[in-house]
């Protein structure tokens, strides 16, 4: 298709972590059938999209309450969208989902906006959470078609009266599975492991919402029961420091490797894949624990129930229950039957439901109707 017939989207991301794995997946399978510019935040790694997309620019965007720096914000993506003229733009989380509808109101442009997890949901007080609908409602007004990648997050949306039936488009997240699956592992010697410790970890931000701090307090009580335990977790955020010293005061065996270029390969030595989220808007990093075949433990919150049923692909714990942690744990090195039945159903669900391919071929049929209409 020749690149003037091809409809011109313009992706907007503030937020790195999960929404950067989610584009990183998504748009380079788009770029056959439309023209695709990303503008986004400088904590994303800009390499990662240059080689598969059109054209991709980093700028200061940041979560702020200053209504300044939200003004200059918001200038300056119109600015870019007067100079682009995209068809579509597209807004992806819930700070660039402000930003990026405000700077299109009354520009000849469709919207779509993909929270990644409704903000509202988060663990914030009353006062907070009413702010946060507020403006989801609001600005609901202003858009052509709000994404849900889970089914939890659409039915958040319908209880809170979050814009119309006929605004939503439900496109459940999935993952890149070859190359889970391809992915080669890493020597534990090289990342300052034994080749019999059992490996316990993790892959996300260092943040408040991912529950570092669980994860280490769960590691200080497994290793008491599972001598040879170690633990490794990849990524980094505001926490980093504050885990390593709780770390080092209870001679924790942990590997905090921070973000790398090659996740996968530190999975794939996991014996037990945790992810403890306080919310969660889908829980990208488990279905790619159920690509990689690991035995998982996460916290029963949000969209988790709908990929992992309990005692089926794998076990749920209550949010803040390092104790709960522990004891799966322990579950799982003492039952090793019973693990591999999970991690046998775990990678046939994330087969059958959960590739990225999928969420193109949605992504695709949406933006045609889009268009359309």
């Amino acid at each position: 298709m020749d690149r003037k017939d091809k409809i011109k989207i313009l992706h907007i991301a503030e937020c790195a972590g999960g929404v950067e794995r989610y584009l990183a997946m998504l748009l380079p399978r788009l770029e056959s059938n439309f023209y695709q510019e990303l503008l986004c935040s400088p904590r994303f790694h800009r390499e990662t999209f240059e080689r598969s997309i059109d054209r991709v620019r980093q700028i200061p965007l940041s979560q702020t309450f200053s209504p300044v720096l939200i003004w200059k914000e918001i200038s300056m993506l119109r600015r870019w969208m007067k100079a682009s003229r995209p068809n579509i733009v597209y807004c992806h989380s819930s700070f660039a989902g402000v930003l990026g509808r405000m700077a299109a109101i009354g520009l000849p442009c469709k919207t779509v906006y993909n929270p990644h997890g409704w903000a509202f949901n988060m663990r914030q007080n009353r006062l907070k959470k009413a702010f946060y609908l507020m403006i989801e409602r609001l600005m609901a007004k202003k858009t052509d078609a709000i994404v849900c990648i889970s089914e939890a997050e659409w039915q958040s949306a319908a209880q809170y009266c979050i814009g119309k039936d006929e605004q939503y488009q439900l496109i459940p997240s999935g993952i890149d599975i070859e190359a889970v699956m391809q992915a080669a592992p890493i020597s534990k010697e090289a990342i300052g492991l034994a080749d019999d410790d059992f490996v316990i970890g993790t892959i996300g931000r260092l943040v408040p919402q991912k529950s570092p701090d669980v994860f280490v307090k769960a590691a200080a009580l497994i290793q008491k029961e599972i001598p040879n335990a170690a633990f490794v977790f990849l990524g980094g955020g505001e926490l980093t420091d504050e885990i390593w010293a709780y770390a080092k005061d209870h001679h924790i065996k942990l590997v905090m490797p921070g973000w790398v270029d090659n996740p996968y390969a530190y999975l794939k030595i996991f014996d037990v894949a945790i992810s403890l989220p306080r919310w969660e808007g889908f829980g990208l990093a488990i279905a790619e624990y159920m690509a990689a075949k690991k035995s998982i433990i996460a916290t029963r919150v949000d969209a988790i129930p709908t990929l992992i049923e309990d005692g089926k692909e794998g076990l749920l714990v209550p949010v803040d229950s390092p104790e709960d942690v522990k004891d799966k744990v322990v579950f799982l090195f003492t039952h090793p039957q019973e693990a591999e039945r999970l991690r046998t159903n775990a990678f046939e669900k994330v087969c059958r439901d959960l590739r990225i391919e999928r969420v193109a071929e949605q992504h695709g049929l949406m933006f045609d109707q889009i268009m359309r209409s």
